[in-house]
């Protein structure tokens, strides 16, 4: 609404109350009397009426808005009066009442308003009024790639938002970390708020029924989440109803996919591995190679135990175990869409789902069945309100988790089934193809490995998830101004999850319990609420000036429940049934229980001169249960500014610059992100007592509580520029940022003396500094051919500033996880280990036993140069020879999207990189392991090999040692298995055609495109493990990369 104020009045903001009295008092002058118009107000698409529409007579004040039947009816105060009709998603329209006294108007949609509406905490504004990093993901977006996760479909759409996958594995998700991480503790998940429900992810959600996702970044954005916007928010939007009256409207969307296996990692074939295994035992049959002779070297490798084996390899008798365990998977998706508004002004969204996806191994399987309502309800011109519902039900079978495992450490000559005493093989799986017996003597066929059966793995192991996900909201809005409303939601989640697992008696746990069936069983729950109250100002005056007033109060509770039993050596294999009939003495119970509540208020003004100008200021004040009393309750301000200078007067000759705004801003967000109860003295069934000798159960603290536990606290600056050339043709925006987070929640080491290891304390700081870039160019827009591309581009530098209570750059920590150090002045993720230079050649022997080495082991760096290899005093420098060697967080990231359009076909392709990766790679500490053992190994060029008396030629390598005489260095402190895991990944390329009008018509269709589209159909990169995506997963579940080839059509009735 705007309202004229003469200029001897005078306004001055003292505080949001003084402002709502004061607009309350303007809002209610009375316009003068004239002419009645009236009409009716419809939609071009459906020819539905339109509720809400803003009718306003030019140059005044005076205005009114359509009820929810499309009608209005307005009485003049000017001659020659224009009436001017705006609608959010619609174009804005001027039209001159003439003398006449009914005036009906069609608004048209306005699609690139729609897509300019952004969804920031606690409510909405156009781009163009932003003034923090925030970017959005429409619908067309997160189904254009046809995949089942929400986050995998917005993957390389955002810069400065890093999304890859843990394992590959179906089901297994997504993980994403938004401008660097924050944390030492490793928890740097965004908040997810979906619908206005705080969740733990949005993986259990369908893409198809999101209408958009809005990532904020910067903490001018995040701020008003306070102590829950450290990490960046993920706000999910889903589908709601339509605003125009009309029909139903149907859609109905399906692919059916073929997902292959590619890219995988070669290894050994048999000749090359019985090559490579008779040479291993060059260095264990004797201490001089030279002296060791044909015959003496096959009595080593065969021995007694393994004439089987021999003979396998003399006739060339391989097994194939990456395809009998591998597999084609098959991906079905179908999604059914009902929508529309009732003569009532009821709309609604209705939205059913069914996703089942088989993996590349026999037993992986997914179903997912989602189902979505929205409905809002405009009772009158001042009263509505409306209820979301989302429901996902998941079961989720990943099989054995090591039969990928396992089936890659057999070596070619080994056969998973037994064998008759000639030796030949029979129909029967045998639980152990490297420890093969004969059946009448119990000998050894072959005696290499210990490895299990990869097929009786499959067979015969159970990992089944059960998950039931709902969330939901209700909300009622009161308005009784057009610029002043009331609102309150409550919003609730509730997560179930059922885990079973079971081993029969033929597998790797069935075997280690003495031949007998074993399960267990997880269960756990979890609900949240929040009940958020609030009131909006929207109000304009003087034409120029624009206030936006939020006021917030908001009550959040989350509770979680778990517990745990299993059970070994079961007499008889019920899956995870019947846990009671194993062993007593294996049973394990064990339960868990967490709640935790957060109180909050919060504040926030956006201010707009003549729509050039913008100030945004805000201030969140949270209380957590989960801290100490003292330092329960803290605030989050935030400030950020825009200039769009595109707006000026001296700007609008020109026909180059069509947008150009300045932004900055700094903020303060928080994090209480711990195990509850940190600051209780805890007590663990840990200790026992001798009651005349009968055992009775003890209580210990097991914990040391801190009663001064605080908030970790993030600061931000972010400076932003966001433009637009040629009428946009070409768009983007550029922001750099500055974040440092303070007063990190982690475990600081104690004295032995107090008793205690650790207490969680408020000690540390890390650092992000980055640049991001996103550029969108529409290169062809003709009536027949459009073409558009679109690139985003990402750096961050992540740095530990402080850690333990030092901040000494170079200090060296270690931590508990294998691998994994904190480095005072590094990033969390730096890879910190000698350096492999090689390996000792037959000329070096002198100089290689100056350093306890000798030939064919594996050589370090000595940075300094003294002749001894140092493992340094905890601090980097020149008396240590570990060295940073690099990190697994990406140096810079990208991805590049296009889109062509040709009359009726359309193609689009998408490709994303992440460059500078370097990983301690798993897959490779097994399969390049010199040690030998009989298990298979990736196919390397070479390997060192000395000159020898056994017939077997010589190998000077300089890349891998000696087998079974590698070194300390390669066997102890594992240099060898660092990585570079860079790559380019070209994620989907679609093809589509769209059916014109004339055969829709015919067909009684309002639109049909049918497509083609294939997912991850290359990978470049030197990463020769799994797939370099997850080059950082552990090789028992990490999975070979894969190729889907779907086809599918989109319906609209």
């Amino acid at each position: 609404m705007k309202i004229n104020l003469s200029k001897g009045k005078s306004f001055k903001w003292i505080s949001a109350s003084a402002l709502f009295l004061f607009l309350l008092v303007v809002g209610n002058v009375q316009a003068q009397q004239g002419e009645t118009v009236s009409g009716l107000i419809t939609e071009a698409g459906t020819q539905g009426p339109l509720p809400g529409v803003n009718i306003v007579e030019k140059g005044t004040t005076n205005g009114t808005q359509t009820d929810f039947d499309g009608n209005y009816s307005i009485t003049l105060t000017t001659d020659n009066a224009v009436l001017v009709l705006s609608y959010l998603g619609y174009s804005t329209q001027e039209v001159s009442v003439d003398g006449r006294t009914q005036v009906s108007v069609t608004l048209q949609e306005d699609t690139q308003a729609l897509e300019e509406v952004v969804v920031v905490g606690y409510g909405t504004q156009k781009k163009s009024d932003l003034t923090g990093a925030i970017t959005s993901v429409g619908t067309e977006a997160l189904t254009e790639r046809n995949t089942t996760s929400p986050l995998e479909a917005i993957q390389g759409n955002v810069a400065g938002v890093q999304i890859s996958s843990s394992t590959g594995r179906i089901g297994d998700g997504f993980d994403i970390v938004i401008r660097g991480k924050n944390s030492t503790t490793g928890d740097s998940e965004p908040l997810y708020v979906v619908d206005g429900v705080p969740t733990d992810g949005i993986d259990f959600l369908n893409p198809q029924d999101i209408a958009q996702i809005d990532i904020l970044k910067d903490a001018s954005s995040t701020a008003i989440y306070g102590s829950r916007g450290t990490n960046g928010v993920v706000i999910v939007t889903t589908k709601s109803g339509t605003s125009a009256k009309g029909g139903i409207n149907i859609s109905f969307d399906s692919y059916l996919g073929v997902k292959e296996t590619a890219r995988l990692p070669k290894m050994m074939g048999g000749e090359k591995w019985w090559y490579y295994h008779q040479s291993a035992y060059l260095a264990t049959t004797a201490s001089d190679p030279m002296t060791i002779s044909p015959e003496l070297l096959q009595e080593k490798v065969v021995g007694t135990a393994n004439s089987v084996l021999k003979q396998r390899a003399d006739n060339g008798q391989v097994f194939d175990w990456y395809d009998a365990v591998l597999k084609t998977g098959i991906q079905q998706n179908n999604y059914l869409n009902i929508s529309g508004r009732a003569d009532n002004g009821l709309s609604y969204n209705i939205g059913f789902g069914l996703q089942n996806e088989t993996g590349n191994i026999e037993n992986e399987e997914l179903d997912k069945y989602t189902f979505k309502v929205g409905v809002n309800h405009r009772i009158s011109d001042k009263f509505s309100t409306g209820i979301n519902l989302t429901m996902a039900h998941t079961i989720q079978n990943d099989g054995s988790d090591l039969a990928m495992r396992e089936a890659f450490r057999l070596n070619p000559f080994l056969t998973p089934y037994a064998i008759d005493d000639n030796g030949n093989e029979t129909n029967e799986l045998f639980p152990q193809p490297g420890k093969l017996v004969f059946p009448t003597s119990g000998d050894y066929a072959i005696n290499k490995t210990s490895t299990y059966n990869p097929l009786l793995e499959i067979e015969n192991s159970t990992d089944e998830y059960r998950r039931w996900n709902g969330i939901g909201n209700v909300f009622f809005q009161y308005s009784p101004l057009e610029w002043l409303s009331f609102k309150t939601t409550y919003s609730a989640g509730l997560n179930t999850e059922r885990r079973g697992r079971a081993w029969g008696a033929m597998t790797n746990t069935g075997i280690g319990n003495d031949n007998l069936p074993s399960s267990e069983l997880t269960k756990e729950e979890s609900f949240n609420y929040s009940w958020d109250n609030q009131f909006n100002i929207d109000y304009t005056f003087n034409e120029k000036h624009n206030v936006k007033l939020l006021g917030l109060q908001s009550l959040y509770s989350d509770r979680y429940e778990s517990s745990f039993s299993s059970s070994r050596k079961q007499p008889f294999d019920t899956g995870f049934y019947n846990l009671g009939s194993g062993e007593q003495s294996t049973f394990n119970l064990n339960s868990d229980f967490v709640k935790q509540t957060l109180s909050s208020y919060a504040v926030r003004l956006n201010y707009s001169y003549d729509n050039k100008y913008l100030l945004t200021l805000s201030n969140r004040w949270d209380g957590s249960s989960l801290l100490s009393e003292s330092k329960r309750w803290d605030s989050f301000p935030s400030a950020a500014v825009a200039w769009r200078i595109s707006e000026e007067s001296f700007m609008k000759e020109q026909g180059t610059v069509s947008n150009l705004k300045l932004r900055a801003s700094f903020g303060y967000t928080g994090n209480n992100n711990i195990d509850a109860y940190k600051t209780k003295n805890i007590l663990d069934q840990s200790t026992y007592y001798d009651f005349g000798g009968s055992a009775a159960n003890g209580f210990l603290p097991s914990s040391l509580a801190n009663a001064y536990l605080g908030w970790e606290r993030t600061r931000e600056l972010n400076v932003g520029v966001d433009f637009g050339f040629l009428r946009n043709r070409i768009s983007g925006s550029v922001d750099v940022y500055d974040r440092l987070s303070k007063d990190l929640l982690e475990d600081l080491a104690l004295p032995l003396e107090t008793g205690y290891s650790v207490i969680t304390s408020n000690t540390g700081s890390v650092s992000n500094k980055g640049v991001e870039v996103a550029l969108r160019t529409l290169n062809v827009d003709t009536e027949n051919i459009s073409w558009e591309t679109s690139f985003t581009f990402t750096k961050n530098t992540n740095t530990l500033e402080s850690f333990q209570g030092q901040d000494e750059s170079g200090l060296v920590f270690a931590t508990d996880e294998s691998r994994v150090w904190r480095i005072i002045g590094e990033s969390l993720d730096a890879q910190y280990n000698y350096k492999f230079d090689g390996i000792w050649q037959a000329d070096e022997v002198a100089q290689a036993e100056s350093y306890g080495q000798g030939e064919g082991q594996a050589k370090v760096v000595d940075f300094n140069g003294d002749g001894v290899i140092s493992p340094g005093e905890g601090k980097l420098g020149i008396d240590n020879d570990r060295v940073v060697l690099g990190s697994s967080d990406p140096k810079w990231s990208g991805s590049v999207f296009t889109r062509l359009r040709v009359g009726n076909f359309d193609v689009s392709a998408s490709a994303i990189t992440n460059q500078g990766v370097f990983v301690y790679s798993e897959f490779h500490q097994n399969f390049t392991d010199v040690r030998d053992r009989g298990r298979q190994k990736l196919d390397i060029a070479d390997w060192y090999i000395p000159a020898n008396g056994a017939d077997i030629p010589a190998q000077y390598s300089n890349s891998y040692p000696q087998a079974r005489n590698a070194g300390q260095y390669w066997r102890n402190d594992q240099v060898g298995y660092y990585r570079d895991a860079s790559f380019v990944k070209v994620k989907n390329i679609a093809l589509g055609y769209t059916f014109e009008k004339n055969t829709l018509d015919r067909l009684g269709l309002k639109s049909l495109r049918i497509y083609a589209n294939v997912l991850n159909p290359f990978v470049f990169t030197d990463y020769d493990g799994y797939d370099p995506e997850w080059a950082s997963a552990g090789y028992e579940i990490g999975r070979v990369s894969s190729i889907t080839y779907q086809l599918g059509l989109s319906v609209k009735l």
